[in-house]
């Protein structure tokens, strides 16, 4: 909804086009308003910024003008995102923990004899691949093919992101 606006405004006010893009958008589209001094609906303030050639050195003043406020936004926004990032963790962490302890033997194995299977399935198609690569049949095991085929016990051992590890895995091409 706020996304017209942020790509119009974007490069001449970066802080506020930021905010407009995130979950911060209708306090900062808010904002916004009352400076052009229109109503708060996107609609309406891009039109104005497009009919209006002063309302973007509005939007300039604006932004050097409020910098708390937007700093305050920011913060707000970044807040929220880890926020949601800490909630979808514990959510994940919980159904796991259900799982583990679940009275039903079937729910409570599911996930190990995944995690299980997918390690033996990874192992043999690397395996199996690198010996035909011996011996000059194909190229060897594609390693985005063995990344899929072992995903879940990796995400079984907690291994969430590549990112989040790079300084120990150096191999993987990430520092």
């Amino acid at each position: 909804m706020w996304d017209k606006v942020k790509d119009f405004i974007g490069g001449n006010a970066p802080v506020i086009g930021s905010l407009l893009g995130g979950p911060a958008g209708g306090a900062a589209g808010a904002l916004v308003a009352s400076w052009l001094g229109v109503e708060n609906d996107p609609n309406k303030i891009l039109e104005k910024l497009q009919t209006d050639p002063n309302a973007m050195v509005a939007i300039k003043q604006m932004e050097s003008d409020e910098r708390k406020q937007l700093r305050e936004l920011q913060f707000q926004a970044e807040m929220a995102k880890l926020k949601d990032q800490q909630h979808q963790h514990e959510q994940q962490q919980e159904t796991i923990r259900t799982g583990d302890t679940a009275e039903d033997e079937y729910v409570r194995r599911t996930r190990p004899k995944i995690a299980r299977r997918s390690f033996y399935f990874g192992a043999l198609y690397i395996g199996v691949m690198e010996v035909l690569n011996a011996f000059d049949v194909g190229t060897g095991a594609s390693w985005e093919m063995a990344g899929i085929i072992l995903s879940p016990v990796w995400a079984y051992m907690g291994f969430r992101t590549i990112d989040g590890f790079g300084n120990k895995f150096k191999f993987l091409g990430k520092k």
